[in-house]
C-alpha cells in the first residue's frame, strides 16, 4: 500500500515563539490547520498548506519526523512561491535554505532541544533552535506542534 492510501486527516496546533536577536520581545503565533500523517519507511510525514497568517500562503509545508525518537532528527520542506529546506538535528548545525521568490539564503540551524513522540494516534513536539546567517545570530526559537486524528 503506498502513502496517499495512507494518509491520515488530522488537525495541525502549532505554536511557535520568535525572539530575533535585535528585540528584547519575542512574538508568538499560534495556528490551528488541517493536513495530513502517514508513515513511510521509517518516518512520520505531516503536511499541511501553509494560509495567509503564517505569511507563505498556498506553499505546502511538510515535516519528515523520524519515527525512532533517539534519532532526535526533523526535517522541515516547503514548496512553492516561498520554499524552504531545514534539517534540524540536535547538538548539530546544520546548513538549510530559504527562497523567497527569487532570493536564496542559506541559513545554519542549531537545534539545542528536542523532543517528540509520534505514532497512528498523532503526536506532539518540541523544538527548540536557533538560526544564524555567516554565523551572526538571527534569531531564537521555540516551536510545538501538536496532531490529532480527526
Amino acid at each position: 500500500m503506498d502513502a496517499q492510501k495512507r494518509k491520515r486527516p488530522v488537525s495541525i496546533q502549532i505554536h511557535g515563539i520568535y525572539h530575533p536577536e535585535e528585540d528584547d520581545e519575542p512574538m508568538e503565533a499560534e495556528l490551528i490547520t488541517d493536513g495530513y500523517m502517514y508513515k513511510l519507511a521509517g518516518h512520520w510525514y505531516i503536511t499541511y498548506v501553509e494560509t495567509e497568517t503564517t505569511g507563505y500562503e498556498g506553499c505546502i509545508t511538510t515535516l519528515k519526523v523520524s519515527a525512532d525518537p533517539a534519532d532526535k532528527v526533523v526535517t522541515l520542506t516547503r514548496k512553492g512561491d516561498a520554499s524552504s529546506h531545514l534539517i534540524m538535528q540536535q547538538g548539530v548545525r546544520t546548513l538549510g535554505s530559504y527562497n523567497y521568490y527569487d532570493a536564496t539564503m542559506e541559513i545554519g540551524v542549531y537545534t539545542d532541544d528536542m523532543e517528540y513522540a509520534f505514532d497512528e494516534n498523532g503526536g506532539k513536539f518540541h523544538l527548540h533552535y536557533t538560526l544564524d546567517m555567516n554565523t551572526s545570530l538571527l534569531s531564537e526559537n521555540e516551536l510545538t506542534i501538536i496532531v490529532t486524528p480527526v
